[in-house]
């Protein structure tokens, strides 16, 4: 494969591996990116490869990495990255290890410098994580320091009119549950020769702090992981019912993420005094519709207090139903069904149409026998050699698209066995392989849509007093949501 076919077909399949793992992507914010120019786009680093993924599909442009030089060690990896124009760099971890392998640290570092300069001058789009490889903490760490030289390096190059500085935040709802889903969001771009300009020290930890800053407005933040589930827990419920049509689910979550995080750790302006007393009682209200449904489902940790006012006990409830009819806690797309199901209409349920159901079954199917064996196989294999929980989802995918590919060449060989046999030409079997990744994209939206109609069966099974406490909790957290709107936003 010549280097100028790798970038589409790296598109072709991470788009692939990140639709398998995940069941719903989107992007919002993606016009801020320059459609021409040179760009710095820099992201946060919580999971690994599908971070990197998603920096991907930021933009229509091919985006050049900077990159861990360790990864280039093997000789298919070293291809891919020439083919994609990754700008390898040392990070100070595999300093150690490639000095043992003879390479110069500093003439590594030099020569990235170099080129991502080539590569501004040349108006490219240069995307790195400053925190320095996955920084699996509840909240964006520091960027490094050389990434702001990088950066400011350009200042003093006459040849470079400017440089956009672009950040996006990768907001999991469920970072490493397969079939949860994810939010990038693109921040504002601004330009590094306007902010010099304006900046009485354009230091390298001015702009470091800028960065960290930018970042830090794009991602969900905590002081704790704790605080973090709970934020989650959190955000579902408010973002189902505060949806509407027309604005995608997953802005809706990134709209009140901020607020959450701070209500939950009680840094909240409206956590000062007692002199919200509507709070109080939507809290109340919402304890007493919970009577029904406390014995089906654990309770979490508090969701943060409001002078004795709990999240938990407010929106708490509806973590438990979505657990209880089979859904993940903190999707906000799970818990808009379970709502919806119950009685409480939501314009976000997206509930899959019946007929499509029907109709796509039998090559759905198909395309379930043919992957699920290995998809089950990957995710085993991944929960086996993962040493640390950032390593799971990487670990799903790199290994997982080998085998999955090997997975293919024996499906095509036997194919192209059969059709010789049945004296048909065996170069039919191209159709097939083409056709086989497609067939898995349609098994696993099938799979989804089958999923949420068994979700929304087991609600309406359930007694018409359990639905009816999900009402009044439902109606206690808008009211309580609408106490706190009434204040002064954060």
């Amino acid at each position: 494969m010549t280097t100028s076919l790798i970038p589409p077909f790296m598109r072709w399949l991470c788009r692939r591996a990140l639709h398998w793992c995940y069941r719903e992507v989107h992007f919002a914010g993606r016009e801020a990116i320059p459609t021409s120019g040179a760009v710095f786009l820099f992201g946060n680093h919580a999971n690994d490869v599908p971070d990197v993924i998603a920096g991907l599909f930021t933009t229509r442009r091919q985006v050049r990495y900077v990159a861990t030089v360790s990864a280039t060690l093997l000789p298919l990896a070293s291809a891919t990255y020439r083919g994609m124009g990754v700008i390898p760099v040392m990070r100070v971890r595999d300093v150690r290890k490639m000095r043992a392998r003879g390479m110069d640290v500093a003439a590594v570092n030099a020569s990235a410098f170099d080129a991502v300069t080539a590569a501004f001058r040349a108006g490219d789009v240069v995307g790195i994580f400053p925190e320095g490889g996955v920084h699996d903490t509840s909240h964006v760490g520091r960027p490094k320091s050389g990434v702001a030289k990088m950066a400011l390096s350009i200042l003093d190059d006459d040849s470079i009119k400017d440089l956009i500085l672009v950040p996006f935040g990768v907001q999991y709802e469920a970072p490493r549950t397969t079939r949860s889903d994810l939010l990038v969001q693109v921040g504002a771009a601004w330009s590094l020769r306007q902010w010099a300009a304006s900046t009485p020290d354009p230091s390298p930890a001015a702009l470091s702090s800028a960065l960290h800053d930018a970042l830090h407005a794009v991602t969900r933040n905590n002081s704790s992981w704790p605080s973090a589930e709970s934020r989650d827990l959190l955000i579902a419920p408010l973002a189902a019912l505060l949806a509407t049509a027309g604005q995608p689910l997953l802005e809706t979550a990134a709209a009140v993420q901020h607020r959450c995080s701070l209500l939950v750790e009680g840094r909240d302006p409206s956590q000062r005094g007692d002199e919200h007393p509507e709070i109080h009682a939507a809290s109340h209200a919402a304890s007493h519709a919970a009577s029904h449904a406390a014995s089906h489902a654990p309770a979490h940790g508090e969701h943060g207090h409001h002078r004795g006012v709990s999240w938990r006990s407010i929106a708490g409830p509806l973590n438990d139903a979505v657990r209880r009819a089979g859904g993940i806690d903190t999707s906000a797309r799970d818990t808009a069904r379970v709502l919806d199901a119950a009685g409480v209409a939501n314009a976000q349920a997206a509930w899959p149409s019946s007929v499509w159901l029907v109709v796509a079954a039998v090559p759905a199917v198909v395309g379930l026998a043919v992957h699920a064996p290995l998809w089950v196989l990957v995710r085993w294999m991944a929960r086996k050699t993962a040493e640390v929980r950032t390593d799971l989802m990487a670990k799903t995918i790199l290994p997982g698209l080998h085998l999955i590919f090997l997975g293919y060449l024996v499906l095509g060989g036997l194919c192209a066995l059969g059709f010789r046999a049945a004296a048909v030409s065996a170069w039919w079997a191209l159709p097939v392989l083409v056709l086989l990744p497609r067939l898995g994209d349609l098994g696993l939206s099938w799979r989804d849509g089958v999923r949420a109609r068994c979700l929304r069966a087991r609600v309406r099974r359930w007694s018409a007093a359990d639905r009816a406490s999900l009402a009044t909790t439902a109606s206690a957290v808008r009211s309580a949501w609408a106490a706190l709107s009434s204040l002064s936003t954060p």
